[in-house]
Parts: structure tokens; sequence; C-alpha cells
């Protein structure tokens, strides 16, 4: 689930779309056009769902669902959709510590400082951590910090600890035991996004990227935008029948592939006792937010 703003209608706030994972593959099942990200509107949403769920004798009772952090959100999904598991998506974790390196002014230093591209990286790796170990490790990470780098970072660590141990918990971010799927681009770096091994819903951040520049302009008028979701309607409808007729998913990428095989195998020598968590921790370092070539 993810919202997209530029080629929304301008009496609307965002195109918010849900996504459902079937031979593999994402498709687009429900596009809404919401007036705002308020918990009231979530919650209408939602309601709206199930009642035309019901008129089609279905039941709304996803495993899994996967977002962004938005905190409304988060606190509508608890409410209303009680069985299933909300994992937050990588992808949208990677975009938020890159825009808060921006915000706090440490975009070029990053560049040229490989202390502070050391720490950001396993900011980043902390994710793939056991959630039980997580905090710990963060706390051990700031620990063998020196002084001047402590001083640096004060900013982001400030941010890093008010939003992701306080105001999201651990269990809404931490993706530990999820295998790779893909790489996207965001803000000019790789970042490595994550699928479930069974269902998992996730592509909505790509999904939106050729979305926004199929409409090709910001803001269209209704009725365009209407004639635009009839042709998405109609194209990912002959993919579907593709894929019932038998067309496979597209293969994983060798690197993709690399990469998930190197994490594996961190993840087993960390339960065999091989390394410990802070070793775990830098070598998880190595598969993310890497600079595109």
């Amino acid at each position: 689930m993810d919202g997209t703003f530029s080629t929304c209608p301008n009496m609307f706030d965002q195109v918010y779309t849900i996504h459902a994972i079937k031979y593999d593959q994402s498709f687009p099942c429900v596009f809404d056009l919401l007036p705002n990200r308020q918990k009231n509107t979530y919650h209408f949403m939602f309601n709206e769902l199930k009642l035309i769920a019901a008129q089609m004798q279905l039941n709304i009772t996803p495993k899994v669902i996967m977002s962004d952090f938005e905190q409304g959100l988060l606190a509508v999904v608890k409410v209303e959709l009680v069985t299933a598991t909300h994992s937050s998506c990588y992808f949208h974790f990677s975009q938020a510590i890159y825009r808060a390196i921006q915000r706090v002014g440490l975009s070029t230093t990053y560049n040229d400082d490989d202390d502070i591209k050391q720490c950001y990286r396993k900011l980043m790796a902390l994710p793939l951590l056991p959630e039980a170990i997580i905090e710990d490790t963060y706390d051990e990470l700031l620990a063998v910090m020196s002084t001047q780098l402590k001083d640096t970072l004060h900013n982001l660590l400030e941010y890093f600890q008010e939003q992701w141990f306080v105001k999201v918990p651990i269990s809404q971010w931490c993706i530990h035991g999820l295998s790779m799927k893909t790489n996207n681009n965001a803000e000019g770096k790789i970042f490595i996004l994550f699928e479930l091994k069974f269902h998992f819903l996730f592509f909505c951040a790509a999904f939106h990227s050729r979305f926004n520049r199929r409409v090709q302009v910001n803001h269209p008028n209704i009725w365009s935008f209407i004639k635009f979701l009839q042709g998405e309607e109609n194209r990912f409808h002959h993919i579907y029948i593709q894929f019932t007729a038998g067309l496979g998913a597209r293969p994983k990428q060798a690197k993709t592939i690399a990469i998930q095989r190197r994490i594996d195998t961190l993840d087993k020598r960390y339960y065999d006792g091989a390394m410990n968590a802070m070793e775990y921790l830098d070598g998880l370092s190595f598969t993310v937010a890497k600079r595109k070539k």
C-alpha cells in the first residue's frame, strides 16, 4: 500500500493504491482518491473496501501488509486489518534516513568521510538484524564511536533514536528473515529492497514511478485521470491473463542472488556463534546503500 501525490487531481490530496500478489507478480487492485491523510479518512477507506468486498462475496483478510511509515495509517491498519502482519517497506526506511542526512547537512560530508559513510551504512543495516538484538547493537555502535564522530552525527543520531526507537516500533521496521527481491533507485543511491518468503506487498514505489511518468502531467483533471485509470485496468487485466496462461515472473538478477547469499551466510555465521552482533552488523553494512555505478 502506498500513496502518490503529483498525479492526483487537484480536488484530492493523494492517489492511494493497494496491490496484491498473484503468481509472484504485483497487481494494483484498488485506486483511492483521498482528500487528506487523517486517520478518519483511512478508516473510511477500509470500511468502504469491506462493504464492496462483501457485495462481491469476498473477505478482506490479508496475511501480510507492507506500507510506508505514516503514523495515521499504521494506527488504522492495527484496527481495521487485525489478522494481518504489518511490516513497513525497507525502501521507505532507506528514503527516510537519506532525507535526514540531507536535512542535517551531512550530504557532502558523507561523500568525503569514510567514518560517516560507515556509520550511515550500519544504521541502514540495523533492520537486517534479528529484532531482539537491534537496540542493544545500536547502543554498542554508539559506545564504540569516537567523541568527534558522535558530535558530527549528533543531529542524525538524535533523529534516528526519536523516529525509529520512539515513534516507530522496532517490530515495524525490522526485516530480518526476509529475502531480497530487487533493487530500486532513490535519491541517487541504490537501495536493497526485500520480499517476504511467502506473500508480501511491496512494488508500490516502482509502480508509482511508472504511473507518474505515464500520466505525464501534474494534477490532471478528473476526467483525464479516470480515463488513464481505465487504461491501467485494461493493461493489468491483459498481464493477468498472460500469467494465468503460464507466463512466469522475470528471474532474479545474478547480483540480487549474490547479495542475498551474502546475507544468508552472515545470518548463519551469527547463529552458529562464529561472529558477535557488531561483526554481524559490520558485515551486513556492506550489502546496503551501494552507489549506482
